[in-house]
């Protein structure tokens, strides 16, 4: 592989000139610029892009942290602002903390070089102090960590409004909603759990919340968990919970007998497409990840191209609406 050096020999000229040239520190005259650039030509010489990006202070990349990248929704998301990224000249760096601690601390070790330009942060297992020590541009996901960073999230309470709107509809008496382990008040799905519970109590049905942590299942996991639950409480007739686990419970409410939607509603929080993977389609609410990735660049970018003004307006909550897409397991 070709080094600079080689590119300076090669064009006749000294080391510093092909580094002013390729860093844009300086300018080159255009005869000593075409032959910089048929040497690089010649060679098949590619700038060390970190190396650059260490010296002008900024790399034109941008990483994201996710719990889980098989999660549909996150990798949904992820895969969306890749695009969005690309589209801006940026690279994109994923890292998938399996919802470990210690594994993100080291995500953000890394991260406190000039490797990347800013984060977009969907993990949770930080605590706020935590997160508001890290010194870059940064937006969270579903975590408000105070005025220091902007939140871009779904509007969980109003899916859980929406949920509980499907179940109502749909008769149901005796709701059980599948959701992760909350270990801290600032993470803002929950909301929608806690929504769902309150309208559907207002209501006169009854809920009850099952806590799982979805990192340790996988699919085999959940379906023996789902089957678990609907033998153990028969008299339950309406399930919410995420895509995946939404799918194994219509997985196992066909194994022992149920009929959708008239003996089970079930609705998806997430509506992403595994939603469409089984041939009775399930109803979600969906959050619109799109949209989310769209927003969560555009923060991002006005961060890191902003002034470095603490007092600007960093810590806002863009809540964007979701809604529902109708399918087959409920009425």
């Amino acid at each position: 592989m070709a080094s600079i050096r080689d590119v300076a020999k090669e064009a006749g000229v000294a080391i510093c000139t092909v580094s002013r040239l390729i860093n844009g520190t300086a300018k080159v005259e255009p005869e000593t610029q075409k032959k910089i650039e048929a040497a690089m030509k010649k060679l098949d010489y590619v700038p060390n892009e970190l190396a650059r990006g260490m010296f002008k202070g900024r790399s034109n990349s941008i990483a994201m942290l996710v719990p889980n990248i098989q999660h549909p929704w996150f990798s949904s998301l992820a895969s969306e602002i890749e695009k969005i990224l690309y589209e801006k000249k940026y690279k994109f760096m994923l890292f998938s903390t399996s919802d470990d601690k210690q594994r993100e601390k080291e995500c953000f070790k890394l991260l406190k070089s000039n490797i990347v330009d800013g984060i977009i942060c969907g993990t949770t297992t930080s605590t706020a102090k935590e997160y508001q020590r890290i010194d870059k541009p940064m937006v969270m996901l579903d975590y408000m960590v105070g005025n220091k960073f902007p939140v871009v999230v779904s509007d969980h309470k109003m899916g859980g409004q929406l949920a509980a709107r499907e179940f109502i509809n749909s008769g149901c008496r005796y709701v059980i909603h599948i959701s992760g382990i909350r270990t801290d008040k600032n993470i803002m799905s929950y909301e929608c759990h806690e929504e769902l519970d309150r309208v559907l109590a207002e209501n006169g049905i009854k809920s009850r919340r099952v806590p799982v942590q979805w990192n340790d299942f996988d699919f085999q996991g959940y379906f023996e968990m789902a089957k678990c639950i609907l033998e153990e409480y028969p008299d339950v007739d309406g399930v919410f919970a995420a895509d995946m686990p939404a799918i194994v419970f219509l997985k196992a409410a066909f194994a022992i007998g149920k009929k959708i939607p008239d003996d089970l509603a079930i609705v998806a929080y997430g509506g992403t497409y595994i939603t469409n993977a089984s041939t009775t389609r399930l109803t979600s609410i969906h959050q619109p990840y799109k949209e989310i990735a769209q927003e969560a660049v555009r923060q991002l970018m006005e961060m890191i191209d902003g002034p470095a003004d603490d007092e600007q307006a960093d810590g806002n909550i863009i809540l964007l609406p979701v809604s529902v897409e109708k399918g087959d397991t409920t009425k």
